[in-house]
């Protein structure tokens, strides 16, 4: 089912297009019932108190800091990335470090206690006495239970849980749009933090978790690399910033928070034509990455652009510019930008170093190894400041690539033109 609503019987579904798909659903909500109820309370804003309600800490430094701090009281988090990636390891990990303050009760809907027992072990966690395991995907005996002795809840996942009044089937839009208002309504009527884990899907007819991301107060997205790591974005937070981004590793002891990022994706960078390092900045984080760029001629008739860990449409606008402001005819030309360590970047900063890294190519010069770039390029050629500076400065200074390249500085850069004069004065042995 589709998720598609209509007050008369239908045998076609008008907006899937598919046959005898339609089923009956009665609300709960009954127009006389809902006269007859009697208003909300309402409380002046000044009158809550918000001092009992503070953070708790799930005894994840990484996790805590990418969240603004801690877990809020009340809050729904919801948890997303392909299946495998390492949610329900998280989740086990952030459950241990909660119950040792609190009692943590997971609902399972895709493995047994045994299994979950199984992983607990193998992962080396404490405080399992105060896990409370369920394994069902009916979470309808919830609305008889008192959760407010609990600590936490987790649900695992968001497609496999139903609720038994609703006749849909679990996965489907209908199912997963009411049991994410049901979990969240659950989380502010009894203070307790809810987490709901839930897969990225592609299509079809299984709802994902763009379904339910307005309803819940964060949203967070876990990404992998191919080198073992695993990037945890905050895209959605209601009490704290939104563009956090916390790092682990993945072993065989469950995921390992890394503190430290500054230099974990420069560690391997080797001085080459089209290989240049950039200072991005990601929420409260400032690190460098290796970008990496190659420039040949076309395999088949028309030029192909490809791009891995920057948007293809940056690495578009930056080689259209150098082609039009620069004089460089990269349109007839194959294009391949690279980020090394497999991190996504959506930092505009990056502009100055892949087109540094595009002419670098071009030109087949090697850029200096002590050498760092940022700053976003405008469609008038221009390289304009951006966010973070003085921490990229610090943060590059600091480092081995401690030469700056930036529109701002001892030397600022205010044109493409300059970089290439600059690329130019470098293969020719100028300083």
């Amino acid at each position: 089912m589709c998720g598609y609503e209509s007050p008369a019987w239908f045998g076609r579904c008008p907006s899937c297009s598919e046959w005898n798909s339609a089923v009956v659903f009665n609300s709960e909500l009954d127009s006389q019932d809902y006269h007859e109820k009697p208003m909300a309370e309402s409380r002046a804003l000044s009158e809550i108190d918000t001092v009992e309600n503070s953070r708790s800490s799930s005894g994840i430094q990484e996790f805590d800091r990418s969240i603004g701090g801690g877990i809020v009281p009340g809050s729904a988090v919801l948890i997303s990335g392909e299946p495998g990636i390492g949610k329900s390891t998280f989740m086990l990990q952030l459950s241990a470090g909660i119950a040792k303050e609190k009692p943590v009760l997971y609902v399972s809907g895709e493995e047994s206690p045994r299994q979950l027992k199984l992983r607990a072990d193998r992962l080396g966690l404490k405080n399992q006495q105060n896990i409370k395991i369920v394994a069902a995907t009916d979470i309808t005996f919830l609305r008889n239970e008192d959760l407010s002795g609990y600590g936490l809840l987790v649900f695992d996942s968001l497609q496999t849980l139903k609720l038994s009044d609703v006749p849909s089937l679990p996965g489907s839009v209908v199912q997963v749009r009411e049991c994410a208002n049901f979990l969240v309504s659950s989380a502010k009527s009894s203070e307790v933090p809810v987490f709901i884990v839930s897969h990225v899907t592609k299509g079809g007819l299984i709802a994902g978790p763009k379904l339910v991301e307005h309803l819940v107060d964060t949203v967070l997205y876990f990404e992998a690399s191919k080198t073992g790591y695993r990037f945890l974005r905050t895209v959605k937070n209601r009490f704290g910033p939104s563009d956090e981004i916390a790092v682990f590793e993945m072993t065989s002891a469950g995921l390992i928070e890394i503190p430290d990022i500054s230099s974990l994706f420069v560690e391997d960078y080797v001085s080459a034509p089209g290989n240049v390092i950039a200072a991005i900045s990601e929420g409260s984080r400032t690190f460098l990455v290796e970008v990496q760029a190659l420039v040949s001629k076309p395999i088949y008739g028309t030029p192909r652009r490809l791009s891995t860990g920057i948007p293809v449409e940056r690495v578009l606008l930056v080689a259209a510019v150098l082609t039009k402001r620069a004089g460089m005819p990269l349109d007839s030309l194959d294009l391949y930008v690279n980020v090394a360590g497999g991190i996504q970047i959506e930092d505009t900063g990056a502009d100055l170093a892949v087109a540094a890294a595009l002419i670098s190519s071009f030109t087949d010069t090697v850029i200096p190894d002590n050498l760092t770039l940022f700053g976003e390029i405008g469609l008038d050629g221009t390289v304009r400041s951006v966010s973070s500076t003085e921490k990229r400065i610090e943060r590059a200074k600091s480092s081995p690539f401690n030469r700056i390249v930036s529109p701002e500085g001892e030397n600022p850069l205010a044109d493409v033109r300059q970089l290439v004069k600059m690329i130019g004065g470098i293969r020719n042995g100028k300083k």
